[in-house]
């Protein structure tokens, strides 16, 4: 008896100095679930936080967000200006909104050209934004005439850029004739649809 009283007075004495296996939350070690790195860090009492941390937002198909895309953002926001953002390694930015012709012609519209001056004056500032921009028409005439049309309706456009001081390294242009029609050409309607030019922006990633 008097054995076992000492043996158990020995158990609760060395057992006070080994580290349980655990503490008494279940965590293993407070060390193993601590904040490694600043990713790690959910609030800014941990660690010595003296470097920028960079949220790191992804485009809607992983690319990275820049300050130039977030301005091109807030400029067709603003302006009340439809686009679409397209997959690929770069932020590739198409108006919905099209610049649109009289039959046969190649001189801008009046009201496409409103907002066209307005696009122009904000390319201007800002260098890392590249334009593409494609030229397009009905299948009224020859296919030979419809191709040479399309191709003078983007250069039309890429002048009144420039006109604006918009760097023309800065701007591509291309034309599909008749072969790419977004609407019928069977009405009156669908052909005024498909006399246009689409604008995109391809944003650089620095």
């Amino acid at each position: 008896m008097k054995f076992l009283t000492i043996a158990a007075i020995a158990l609760l004495v060395t057992g006070c100095s080994l580290k349980p296996p655990f503490d008494i939350y279940g965590e293993s070690n407070l060390l193993d679930v601590a904040p490694k790195n600043y990713s790690d860090v959910k609030y800014p009492t941990w660690g010595n936080n003296d470097q920028t941390i960079t949220a790191g937002v992804k485009g809607p198909f992983g690319q990275t967000r820049t300050d130039s895309y977030d301005s091109l953002e807030h400029f067709l926001l603003q302006n009340g200006i439809d686009y679409e953002v397209l997959p690929g390694n770069y932020i590739m930015v198409k108006l919905k909104d099209t610049i649109k012709f009289k039959t046969g012609s190649s001189v801008v519209s009046r009201d496409s050209s409103m907002w066209l001056d307005k696009m122009g004056n904000y390319l201007a500032t800002e260098p890392g934004i590249d334009v593409v921009i494609s030229g397009h028409a009905d299948n009224t005439g020859p296919v030979k005439f419809n191709d040479g049309l399309s191709i003078r309706r983007a250069k039309a456009v890429k002048q009144k850029l420039i006109n604006h001081r918009v760097s023309q390294d800065a701007i591509y242009t291309r034309g599909y004739g008749e072969f790419v029609p977004a609407c019928t050409n069977e009405t009156r309607w669908g052909k005024a649809c498909n006399r246009r030019v689409e604008v995109m922006f391809i944003v650089s990633n620095n």
